[in-house]
């Protein structure tokens, strides 16, 4: 064994699939990590629909790991990784409480958090613009039936608690 490896990297060879250096625009989502109230309005609400959001680092912080829980039984409740994509942006893998799993794109820059879903016959997109404090999201997801008229689908902000 040489003095450079530890006892698991010498039985444990690194494979291909192993990243040689953490991207650094993963620097980025250090803005999201913390414990979030979130607020979404239904458009066939007349009350907001208040939940709980938490974002954490994976150990080694390749992954940022986002939960979350709505207080109201039929709103999903579930986790997302948010990772690396190309040249700057984001894959988020979400997954939810009905078992659903889609993949988002996601970018965070300028202040303004975006995913969006290219599916036909169910795009989606968010925006959510972060206040200059970083203690709040203000933003909104549509919906497309066919990638080209969107339509508001409901309001989702959070608010920093920890």
């Amino acid at each position: 064994m040489s003095d450079t490896c530890t006892p698991w990297e010498h039985d444990h060879p690194v494979a291909e699939d192993v990243p040689a250096l953490r991207p650094p625009w993963l620097d980025a989502l250090g803005v999201l990590a913390g414990d979030w109230e979130t607020e979404a309005w239904l458009p066939s609400d007349l009350a907001a629909v208040r939940g709980l959001t938490t974002f954490e680092w994976l150990a080694g912080q390749h992954y940022l790991i986002q939960r979350f829980w709505a207080d109201l039984p039929q709103a999903p409740n579930g986790l997302a990784i948010i990772g690396a994509g190309a040249d700057g942006t984001f894959t988020q893998r979400y997954f939810d409480s009905r078992g659903v799993h889609r993949v988002y794109a996601m970018s965070l820059r300028d202040g303004v958090w975006r995913l969006w879903r290219d599916a036909p016959g169910f795009w989606q997109r968010y925006a959510g613009t972060l206040d200059p404090d970083g203690t709040m999201i203000t933003g909104a997801w549509e919906l497309s039936k066919d990638g080209v008229s969107w339509s508001h689908d409901f309001d989702l902000s959070y608010r920093r608690i920890a």
